[in-house]
């Protein structure tokens, strides 16, 4: 009977041996899935942080373009109101011009 008994004990260890191995398989498999996944976050990880450093670069870029675009709006709004200050200036002497000498002939 002891015989027996140690016999099913054996076949118990056996089996928890199996199982155990079975889990440190699968546990080892999920290990390296992990780690594959980690290692291809941190390449995506550092492609978004390329990404996005091309991405600052680029809005400096428009940004001063855009500042110097500004500044040479503000210099041709100016010339343009100095050339309309102008315009006026010799359309009133036009004027009076015309007047003096119109006006004296009706007369």
């Amino acid at each position: 009977m002891a015989n027996a008994s140690d016999g099913n004990r054996l076949d118990r260890i056996e089996e928890n041996l199996a199982w155990l191995t079975t889990v440190v398989s699968n546990l080892a498999q999920s290990h390296q899935q992990l780690q594959t996944t980690v290692s291809n976050l941190a390449q995506k990880n550092q492609e978004l942080n390329s990404t996005v450093t091309s991405l600052v670069q680029i809005v400096e870029i428009h940004q001063a373009n855009h500042e110097t675009s500004q500044r040479n709006f503000e210099i041709v709004v100016g010339r343009l109101e100095a050339i309309e200050t102008e315009i006026r200036g010799l359309r009133t002497e036009s004027l009076r011009i015309i007047e003096h000498l119109f006006g004296e002939q009706q007369e």
